[in-house]
């Protein structure tokens, strides 16, 4: 074939033209193809009730109002993370960390070769500078999430080389390294970019979302593409750092999809017709059954036998807030009449279908913690917090100066003793059964859920709510009663997990002994006994049963969810900010 020579034909530049063309546009095509669905997981996202995924459009973690349980968390990863199920304290971005020997002072040695997602190096001057915001933060304007906490505990942080950083704390604190450097549950801080965030004037205010900018920039294997108000979406990042460094693998899941379902029901219909991969916690073990009887390839983390789920260390209880200028549960009598007005035996029966056990502490049921629940079972007989007697809890209410109204309530210059019981949805099966046992002993309970109760309750807006403990204790009882301190009692109108809203000078005391003694010290428990004597005299809550997270595992695309028989980490994508959804994901094996 004879060689062109000179210029060449238009037909011909129409035609190498044309190919470029084609193949920019299959190369655009084959970028924008979303993955095949088995190699995407899809969950469902947390909505509380409502029929879109809660705050969307906020990454900023340190944000009021933010929640990043909806996709975020795969962006994000911990320092430490914790499985509970079986002790195992796991490095991730940092490699290993070194107390002085009064644990003043804590060394944090961070893994070589993190990178963020837009190149840049994460280092100890990341967690330094996420760390002395939160300070400043917390001495002044209090605007950021654990700021206040942070401030209490840390005097200095010091950046010793590129990968190392000391923290100085203000008071001995064996437990420190579990508290803001270890995530697990709703426990550990997130780590925020300095090269970026040093530039933020108002960080209260910074949503971190700018997909155009990659924002948010995190180190996690996965990063946000999409978001709208009923869903979320995250691509892998082929580039993440942890190939590299020889950390892990990249994972198998590809794409990552939260959607919103508001209600048990949508739950259910998506994880049957396999249009999910696991559902939002559901509310009894019944419609779990329920739901796996309809499609073979459902699981839970028990299998296809009760509870259905797996421990939480969020026991369930009945709240008063004792802040609450004119409530009723002002006086000790009334809030020992609700104490024997509860009936656990009934509440199990009809709620849990006879998979929970009754709870008498704000302790979950973990092994580690069971020599401080045995320590006080004489105080539970003492204080009669076992007690289901209404003959018992009416003679308190008299006592208290109530009597009954013609519409059998009781009531007081004119006042009920009640008002709206706040819970979020998936204490509505609980919450059900405790607002009919308190109206049958004279109580204006009111069941009352909505996509606003979680805010009305953590604010302190209720009279008495149904929660659990967030952020509790799992192997030591600190974290839980922490939440009963007089430094952690905040003010009406003020966000707050810690919602009972009580604490006590005597109480104080014995819980700082406590913080100084070192985990599993022999003299913790009676000094654990101590502080729920007078708890448990003060009746400051009513706990009610164990909570289970109940969640239904679908083995239609993907394969080794964690179980009973592999608990790797707790089976749930997104309920907590700990990094477990992480973990899962990347732990997650594609059926074909």
């Amino acid at each position: 074939m004879k060689a062109y020579q000179g210029k060449p034909p238009a037909v011909y530049v129409l035609a190498l033209l044309a190919i470029f063309t084609a193949c920019l546009t299959a190369e655009a095509a084959a970028q924008a193809a979303p993955p095949p669905r088995e190699r995407t997981l899809v969950f469902v996202g947390r909505s509380d009730g409502s029929p879109t995924l809660s705050a969307p459009n906020n990454a900023n973690w340190y944000g009021f109002g933010a929640d990043i349980r909806n996709g975020f968390q795969f962006v994000y990863e911990p320092l430490f993370t914790l499985n509970h199920l079986t002790g195992e304290h796991i490095p991730w971005l940092a490699e290993r960390y070194k107390y002085n020997d009064d644990f003043t002072s804590v060394q944090v040695f961070i893994r070589k070769g993190v990178k963020w997602s837009d190149g840049a190096d994460f280092d100890a001057e990341d967690v330094a500078f996420t760390l002395n915001m939160l300070m400043e933060n917390g001495r002044t304007r209090r605007d950021l999430a654990k700021s206040v906490e942070t401030a209490a505990l840390i005097k200095l942080v010091t950046v010793e080389d590129k990968l190392t950083l000391r923290i100085d704390l203000n008071a001995p604190d064996p437990r420190y390294i579990y508290r803001q450097l270890t995530n697990y549950f709703g426990l550990g801080l997130q780590w925020v970019p300095r090269h970026i965030w040093k530039d933020v004037a108002d960080k209260a205010g910074f949503t971190f979302l700018d997909i155009e900018k990659g924002w948010p920039v995190g180190t996690g294997a996965w990063k946000v593409v999409k978001t709208s108000p009923t869903e979320m979406i995250l691509d892998r990042r082929n580039d993440w750092w942890g190939v590299a460094a020889g950390f892990r693998p990249l994972p198998a899941v590809e794409r990552i999809v939260a959607i919103a379902a508001p209600d048990d029901e949508r739950n259910a219909q998506l994880i049957i017709n396999n249009q999910i991969d696991q559902t939002q916690t559901l509310a009894t073990p019944s419609l779990v059954k329920s739901i796996l009887d309809r499609n073979p390839k459902l699981t839970t983390f028990s299998g296809r036998k009760p509870p259905y789920g797996y421990l939480d260390y969020s026991s369930h209880s009945l709240y008063f807030n004792h802040m609450a200028e004119g409530s009723p549960f002002q006086d000790v009598r009334v809030r020992r009449a609700v104490v024997h007005a509860i009936n656990r035996k009934q509440l199990i029966e009809f709620a849990w279908d006879g998979a929970n056990t009754p709870n008498y502490t704000p302790l979950p049921a973990f092994e580690k913690l069971q020599p401080y629940v045995d320590g006080t079972t004489d105080l539970v007989k003492k204080y009669g917090v076992d007690v289901f007697d209404l003959a018992l809890s009416a003679k308190l209410m008299t006592e208290a100066g109530y009597k009954k109204d013609s519409e059998g309530l009781w009531a007081k210059d004119g006042k009920r003793a009640g008002g709206p019981l706040e819970m979020q949805p998936q204490y509505a099966g609980v919450g059900q059964v405790i607002a009919q046992q308190l109206k049958r002993a004279g109580f204006d309970a009111r069941f009352t859920s909505t996509p606003d109760s979680f805010r009305k309750f953590r604010v302190g807006q209720s009279v008495w709510h149904i929660f659990g403990h967030n952020g509790g204790g799992v192997f030591d009882t600190n974290d839980t009663l922490r939440m009963y301190t007089t430094k952690n009692k905040a003010p009406i109108g003020t966000m707050s997990f810690f919602v009972s809203r009580w604490s006590n000078p005597e109480f104080d005391t014995i819980f700082e002994k406590m913080e100084r003694l070192p985990i599993g010290d022999p003299a913790l428990v009676p000094l654990y006994k101590g502080a729920m004597d007078i708890w448990y005299r003060e009746a400051v809550e009513v706990p009610l049963e164990q909570a289970y997270h109940l969640q239904a595992l679908n083995e239609t695309y993907w394969t080794n969810w964690p179980s009973e028989q592999n608990p790797y980490a707790p089976a749930c994508l997104n309920c907590f900010v700990s990094g477990w959804g992480a973990l899962l994901a990347h732990s997650l094996k594609p059926v074909k």
